[in-house]
This record gives C-alpha cells, structure tokens and sequence, in this order.
C-alpha cells in the first residue's frame, strides 16, 4: 500500500508519494492540472503499486481539485479529499514557519498515511448537479445585491429624494421610471402625461395624473435637478438597471432548472414545515447531500446527536476564545459554507414566524435577552434536530402543541 499526497493548486499540483512506513518513493514533484497530467501521476503512482493499492489525499481547495479527485477515483485509487482548515493546522506545526508546495504535499500525505482526520463526504452526481444550480444561483444573488448597492450610490448624487418618492425603489414601477428619466433633471423635463401612463400601467393609484405630477414637482425641488454630472450618471444608473434586470431574469431561468430537480430527502421534511418553503430547502440539501453521511459519528461509530454532526458541517457552532482569566465574546464560527449557513438562518427565521413550536423557541430565547440572530440559530439547532428525528423515525412532521408533538423529542 502507497499514500500519495496531493497539494492543490490552479495551474499544477504538487505530488509526494510514500510507502508504508513513511518513506518517500520518490521526491516531490509537480503535474499540470490537465488530463495529460493526470495521466502521467497516474502512470508514475503505477510504478510503486495497482491503484486499488493507492491511497491518495488532497486539499478541497476551490473547484481545482474536482478534475484530478474524478480522474484517479476513476482509476480505483482510494481518494479522500480533506479541508484545507485540517491541513493548515497540521503544516502550523514546522516552528520555522517554512511553507513550500512540496513541503505541503507531504505534509499531507503522513496526515493521510497517520489516518488522523475526517475526509470530506463523498456526493452523488445528482447532488453536484444539483449544488452546482444553487451556488450559480447564490453567485447571481450577490451579483444583482451589488448592482442595487451600486445604484442607490448612483441616485443619492443623481436624484436623492429618490428612496423616499417610492414604496419600493427595486419594485417594477420605480425602475422602469428610472430607466427611462435616471436622474431629478431627466424627470423634472418630463411630461406629466408621460409619467401618468407609466404610473397607469405599473401601479394601482386612483389618479395616475396626480400621482405622476407629484413625482414631477418632486424632481423639480430634488437636490440633483441642478447636478452637472446628470449625463454620466444617467448613464451609469440605467446600466445598472439593465444589470438588475438581466440578473432578475438569470436568476428565474436557474430556480426553473433547480425546481425541475426531485426533491432530496432533506427538502422534503424541510417542506413538511410551514415557512420553509420550497427553493431554500433544495438549497440546503444540496450543501448537505445524502443525509445518511451524517448518521454515524465517523470517529467512534456512534449515532448519537446527529443534528449536532449537522451543525457542525454548516459551522453553526460557537467560536469560543478565552485564555487564563480572559475570556472573550462568543461568535458563530463561519469557516464553512456562507450559502448553506444562509439558507439555513432564512428557513429558520421563517419557520420561527409560522411555526408554533419554533416560535416558541425563538421567543424563549428573546426573552433571556438574546439577539435576534442569535434566537434564529438556536431555531435552527432545534430545527436539524427535528429533522434528524423525522429522517430517523420515518415519521411526518404535524404542528401541535410543543409538549405534546412526539416529533419534537431529543431523540438524535
């Protein structure tokens, strides 16, 4: 039996390998990140043993090491993928704080030969399928959450009675105003009859005319009907608009694709509970994968507190910092996946607003004092562990009162 070491980077990867008892077999060397490179670590692994003898480990660092896991896996070599966060801990241990690539590279291959780590749980191709959609989704998200930031900059010089003239600054009727008059001036010019046929066709008001005079003499008193830059930023506000708007429409097209997905397991007990929904629940699913992974404790074997196995994996837990008589603030850890630990506090703030028994849990913790943020995480606690228990039992999830639900006992 060989262990192989992989240090994972963009363009190449560097390579140790070592024989049983920790010997090298061969120094440390780099293979390009392409299928010719595979191919050659593959026939070099081949020279110290059969890849049903190899066991290779590397970083999850970024999407880098998908091609090189997929290829050698596909070979038959045992991999196991590692967090990057286990293998920092385990180079911070070199007192002269050397750190090289090759270095790195055998670094993980003794951790993967000494066996004293958790592998990154393997997924299933519709599952990657599937987290592939959401994290897309989630990228666009932010996208079109910076556009709407870059704009409200654009309109506090432009136009900065703005926000207040409008229900809703992001709504329909707002941003096809202001695609079509951007800035004060550009509406201060504009005909009342105009802006009445578009207050007509994009809002319920009783008097369009009145309505659509008020945003006239409005632009007109506005700070910025005598902005000299109005041109420019005319410009850059109704690009920015089209960008919200393409984003909107990028976004619609991937929960079309992600709502054509059957739901997971995990979706489908979230969807059991009011104020889930039903996107948020794929969402987090697809971080998770098969729950299953989660039911053993992968150290000891036991299938004990298997919500708390999940908390850990989104990192939910507390970061505790304290030294000698100091101690320091408690915080939510956030070394994991940001998506996944916001789909979960969106679900849990709007199950903790339709749900009886999570409402309950929230207040409770409101009136210790809590912070809103914080009541919501223990939501979500309390939450995974009603999920465990439902995936458990084999049971459906009903409201009732929450001493009386058998669905909510601590069975994990």
């Amino acid at each position: 039996m060989i262990t192989c070491g992989i240090d994972i980077g963009k363009g190449r990867h560097a390579v140790s390998v070592l024989d049983g008892n920790g010997r090298e077999l061969m120094r440390p060397r780099f293979y390009d990140n392409t299928g010719k490179g595979a191919a050659e670590l593959l026939a070099d692994l081949s020279k110290f043993a059969p890849p049903a003898e190899t066991h290779v480990g590397m970083e999850s660092t970024g999407s880098y090491w998908r091609g090189f896991c997929d290829a050698l896996a596909k070979a038959g070599c045992a991999v196991d993928v590692l967090n990057p966060i286990i293998t920092k801990a385990s180079s911070s241990g070199d007192i002269r704080g050397r750190k090289t690539d090759k270095g790195d590279a055998v670094m993980i291959a003794r951790l993967v030969l000494g066996g004293d780590y958790v592998a990154r749980l393997a997924e299933g191709v519709a599952e990657r399928k599937l987290k592939v959609l959401t994290r897309h989704r989630g990228f666009m998200v932010q996208q079109r959450t910076a556009f709407k930031v870059h704009l409200m900059s654009l309109l506090d010089e432009a136009f900065p009675e703005a926000e207040s003239l409008f229900n809703d600054l992001h709504g329909v009727f707002a941003m096809t105003l202001l695609s079509r008059f951007p800035t004060a001036r550009a509406l201060a010019k504009a005909r009342v009859a105009t802006v009445a046929k578009l207050v007509d066709a994009h809002t319920r008001a009783e008097d369009p005319a009145a309505e659509a005079k008020r945003l006239v003499e409005a632009a007109k008193a506005s700070l910025g009907a005598d902005c000299e830059t109005h041109e420019a930023l005319g410009a850059c506000i109704a690009s920015a608009i089209a960008a919200i708007r393409s984003c909107d429409e990028r976004i619609e097209e991937i929960e079309r694709e992600i709502d054509a997905f059957e739901n997971p397991a995990m979706a489908a007990i979230f969807a059991q509970i009011k104020g889930a929904g039903t996107l948020l629940p794929k969402v987090i699913a697809s971080e998770y994968g098969e729950l299953s992974r989660f039911a053993l404790n992968p150290r000891t074997g036991s299938a004990r507190d298997m919500y708390k196995r999940l908390l850990a994996y989104a990192v939910c837990d507390p970061r505790i910092r304290e030294s000698g008589k100091w101690k320091g603030k408690v915080f939510i850890s956030k070394r994991g996946s940001g998506q996944l630990r916001t789909a979960l506090f969106l679900v849990g703030n709007g199950i903790r607003t339709w749900d009886p028994y999570f409402k309950s849990v929230y207040d409770d913790k409101k009136a210790k004092g809590k912070h809103h943020t914080v009541a919501v995480f223990y939501v979500v606690a309390k939450l995974l562990e009603v999920v465990c228990s439902l995936y458990k039992s084999g049971r459906s999830y009903s409201t009732q009162k929450p001493v009386t639900n058998p669905c909510l006992q601590p069975s994990c």
